[in-house]
């Protein structure tokens, strides 16, 4: 494959670019959790509901897909497809500002908070 000179400036450009966000954005994040995944709490509600994908990569977004193959089966895989659109209108309409107030900062925070730590089975009742 034979690039010009200009495909090679783009393609360090936008990699030099990418390593430069990295630096920025670590250094932000430096402060703690709710830097990292809220901004700090700088931003506008409606501005972290857009991101809010950021915080879901933990153990609820993992939940939920293994949930819809269970129930569905196979054909699960589509429904991730549709998520985006739902997402977004429902967390900028409904949820965001729920969120906010709460202080929860990902997906297994939230859990906890709604339905508290005391679900789920025993400690006694986990041995096999």
């Amino acid at each position: 494959m034979d690039l010009h000179f200009i495909d090679i400036a783009i393609i360090l450009t936008y990699m030099l670019g990418m390593v430069v966000v990295g630096f920025v954005v670590e250094r932000r994040a430096r402060g703690g959790i709710a830097n990292y995944f809220l901004g700090g709490h700088q931003m506008p509600w409606w501005i972290l509901s857009m991101s809010n994908a950021a915080s879901m990569f933990d153990v609820s977004g993992t939940m939920w897909l293994v949930s819809l193959l269970y129930v569905y089966g196979l054909k699960s895989v589509f429904i991730p497809w549709l998520w985006p659109v739902f997402n977004q209108i429902f967390l900028m309409v409904y949820l965001s500002s729920w969120l906010r107030r709460s202080k929860a900062t990902t997906g297994a925070e939230w859990i906890t908070l709604r339905f508290g730590r005391d679900r789920g089975p025993k400690h006694h009742e986990l041995a096999w």
